[in-house]
C-alpha cells in the first residue's frame, strides 16, 4: 500500500495534480499535506519494511504501520482526487511484483487486487502460467480479464495475425522472402503455437524460408533449445530439480509419442492432435512438474474441468506444437496436422495412470543442509495448515495424523483403511494437500 501511494503520489504531481488541494484527502495523510513531508513518509514506510525482511529480530514501529491507509481510506481518497480534477480513471500497472512474490504473498497481492477494483481504479499484473498462486478469494473469470499473450492456434485468423506481427517488425527483404514461401512460414507460425516472441526467434534462425532450412530450425529449436532451456530451470531452483527432470521425461518419452501414434492413426480421418488430458486427482508431483512446464512455454492449460471418459473431471493440456512437428518428416504431414486440429481428441492420464512411475520424493527434494532443516520443521506442522475439509481434519487427528509428515509417510491403503468415509479420491487429495505444502515451499 505505501508503495502504491508513493506511485500514485509521484504521478499525480507529475501531471500538476496536487493532492494538497483535495479537502477531503485527511483521510490518507493525516494532515502532513506539504510534499516534501508525504513523500518523506512513503519512503520511510517502504524503508522499513525493507529493513524488516532483512533482518527477522527487527520489529516494526507500531507507528509506522499506523501510516498505511487503510484500503477503504485510500479507495475513498482516489475518488474525491479523481472527482475533483475530473479523472476519468487511474490505472496500477503492476509487473514484475508478481514474479518475485512468493505463493503466499501472490494470494495476499490478489486479495488486495480485487479489493482496489473500484469505478475509478483499474488495475493490471502481469502473471506468469503455472507458477501464480491467486487464492480462493480471487477468481479469476470474475474478479478479471484474463489477457493471454499467446494467440489461439485454433482462431480462423490466427495466420494473418501472426503474419501482422511479424511484418511490423520486419524489413523488405524478410517480407519477400515471407510472401515467396507463405507455406513454410506457416509450418513455422504454427509450430510457435502463438508466441509471437517464439516465432520471431525462430525467424531470425532463418536465412531462408526453404522447406530445408525449416525443417532444421524447428528441430533444433523444438528438440533440443527448448527442452535445454526447460532443464535449466531445474538448475537455477534445485529444490525442484527432480520434478523438471520427470517433467521432461513425462513429455518426451509418454506423451509426444503417444500424440504422434494417435496423429498417424486418426489423421486420414482428418483428425489430429497436439493435446492431452490429467485427472484432477492426478499426484500433486505430476500437477506441479505441468506447471513448470507452463511457466517455460513448452505446454499451455487449454481447458480446465474437461470431461473425459467415464465423465471422469480434469485439464486439458495443448503442447508447443513446434514439439509435435518437429519430429515429422515431411512438410505435408506437418500441413495436415495443423489443418485437422481437434481439441476433444487427446489421451488421457487418469488418476492412478502407469505413465506417473518413478514419481520425484516432495521430501528429498533439497540437499542443502539450511534448507533440509527448515523443510523438516515445515513436516512438524499441524495438519490444521493443509486445505483440507474440518472434517477431514478432524478424522486424521482422531487417527493420530497430527503433521504434515504424518499425512506424507502414510499410504494411500492405509489412509483408507484407517479412517472410514474416505476412499481413493479423498486419501489422494488429503495426500496432495500435504505434499502442496511442501512444494509451496520450496517454490517461495
Amino acid at each position: 500500500m505505501a508503495k502504491i501511494c508513493k506511485e500514485l503520489y509521484r504521478q499525480l504531481c507529475y501531471k500538476g495534480f496536487l493532492i494538497e488541494n483535495v479537502p477531503s484527502n485527511q483521510l490518507l495523510f493525516n494532515n502532513n499535506l506539504s510534499t516534501e513531508s508525504l513523500e518523506s513518509k512513503f519512503k520511510n514506510i517502504m524503508q522499513a519494511y525493507e529493513n524488516s525482511y532483512q533482518n527477522a529480530n527487527q520489529n516494526l514501529d507500531s507507528s509506522i504501520i499506523a501510516g498505511i491507509p487503510e484500503v477503504e481510506d485510500f479507495l475513498s481518497t482516489v475518488e474525491e482526487v479523481c472527482k475533483f480534477y475530473k479523472i476519468q480513471r487511474i490505472c496500477f500497472l503492476f509487473d514484475e511484483a508478481i514474479h518475485m512474490f512468493r505463493p503466499q504473498q501472490q494470494r495476499e497481492f490478489f486479495s488486495l487486487f480485487r479489493m482496489l477494483r473500484t469505478p475509478y481504479i483499474d488495475c493490471n499484473a502481469a502473471i506468469y502460467p503455472g507458477v501464480t498462486s491467486f487464492g480462493d478469494s480471487f477468481e479469476r473469470f470474475h474478479d478479471a480479464n484474463l489477457m493471454r499473450l499467446e494467440r489461439n492456434i485454433k482462431d480462423n485468423d490466427y495466420l494473418n495475425t501472426m503474419e501482422d506481427i511479424v511484418y511490423k517488425q520486419a524489413n523488405e527483404e524478410q517480407i519477400r522472402k515471407i510472401e515467396k514461401e507463405k507455406g513454410n512460414f506457416k509450418i513455422l507460425a504454427y509450430s510457435a503455437s502463438g508466441n509471437p516472441r517464439i516465432l520471431l526467434r525462430t525467424l531470425d534462425r532463418c536465412n531462408n524460408l526453404k522447406t530445408d532450412t525449416i525443417i532444421k530450425v524447428i528441430k533444433d529449436f523444438y528438440i533440443a533449445d527448448i527442452w535445454s532451456e526447460h532443464s535449466a530451470l531445474g538448475e537455477r531452483y534445485t529444490g525442484h530439480r527432480e520434478i523438471v527432470d520427470w517433467g521432461r521425461n513425462f513429455i518426451e518419452k509418454k506423451v509426444i509419442p503417444s500424440t504422434q501414434d494417435k496423429n498417424n492413426r486418426r489423421i486420414k480421418h482428418e483428425e489430429s492432435t497436439c493435446y492431452f488430458w490429467i485427472d484432477r486427482d492426478a499426484p500433486e508431483v505430476v500437477k506441479e512438474s505441468l506447471r513448470l512446464l507452463e511457466y517455460t512455454g513448452i505446454l499451455r492449460k487449454n481447458g480446465e474441468r474437461i470431461r473425459a471418459t467415464y465423465s471422469r473431471i480434469g485439464t486439458r493440456y495443448e503442447i508447443k506444437l513446434g514439439c509435435i512437428l518437429a519430429i515429422e518428416k515431411s512438410n505435408k504431414t506437418a500441413n495436415q496436422i495443423i489443418d485437422y486440429l481437434d481439441d476433444y481428441l487427446f489421451t488421457e492420464y487418469s488418476r492412478n495412470s502407469n505413465a506417473f512411475s518413478n514419481l520425484p520424493n516432495p521430501i528429498s527434494l533439497e540437499s542443502d543442509s539450511e534448507i533440509r532443516e527448515i523443510i523438516n520443521n515445515l513436516l512438524q506442522k499441524s495438519i490444521s495448515n493443509l486445505s483440507l475439509t474440518n472434517w477431514q481434519k478432524e478424522q486424521l487427528i482422531k487417527n493420530k495424523f497430527n503433521t504434515i509428515n504424518d499425512v506424507l509417510t502414510v499410504s494411500e491403503k492405509k489412509l483408507i483403511k484407517s479412517i472410514r468415509g474416505v476412499g481413493e479420491v479423498k486419501a489422494r487429495r488429503i495426500q496432495n494437500a500435504a505434499i502442496a505444502a511442501i512444494l509451496e515451499y520450496l517454490s517461495g
